[in-house]
């Protein structure tokens, strides 16, 4: 009985045995098919892919001069930017500072005018106005004075030929 045991066990044993290896040779052949499939795949791209990156390899060789020049020319054209802004700063602050100036001198001067025209109205009033004033009110009173002399002297020849008329 230990042998038949024996037995079927090892024709068991040698179905699996047998099994595992139609399992494994199925495994390699779907391995290599899917490896020459990756194969042709990646020799498919590679074909299409180097004439893309040979024409963008070239492209770049192009362009690397000219984004060089134009990288250097908008360092230069910023540099003048720069300096360009600054000497306008400077002329601003020039500009503005003697704008000062000038507004300081103009109140000055305007304030200096000022000053001399009320000097020199007082001095008018004090000097011309007033004597003025005074020979007018002089002339004013001896004109009133003669005046009344030349009324009075109208009035005594009225007078006399009144009496004369009425003496004739």
């Amino acid at each position: 009985m230990n042998q038949t045991w024996l037995i079927v066990f090892v024709g068991v044993a040698s179905v699996a045995i047998v099994l595992q290896l139609a399992v494994l040779w199925a495994f390699y052949k779907a391995a290599t098919h899917s490896s020459q499939q990756m194969q042709q795949t990646v020799v498919r791209l590679e074909q299409k892919t180097d004439p893309i990156l040979t024409t963008a390899q070239a492209i770049l060789e192009d362009a690397q001069p000219k984004i060089r020049e134009i990288t250097s020319n908008l360092a230069e054209a910023t540099a003048i930017a720069r300096a360009q802004v600054s000497q306008v700063a400077d002329t601003t602050s020039e500009i503005v500072e003697r704008a000062r100036l000038q507004a300081a001198r103009l109140d000055e001067l305007i304030h200096s005018t000022l000053e001399k025209v009320e000097n020199t109205t007082d001095f008018l009033q004090n000097s011309v106005v007033r004597p003025v004033r005074r020979v007018h009110a002089i002339v004013q009173a001896l004109g009133a004075g003669l005046s009344f002399f030349r009324r009075r002297s109208q009035q005594k020849i009225e007078e006399a030929g009144d009496e004369e008329e009425m003496f004739i």
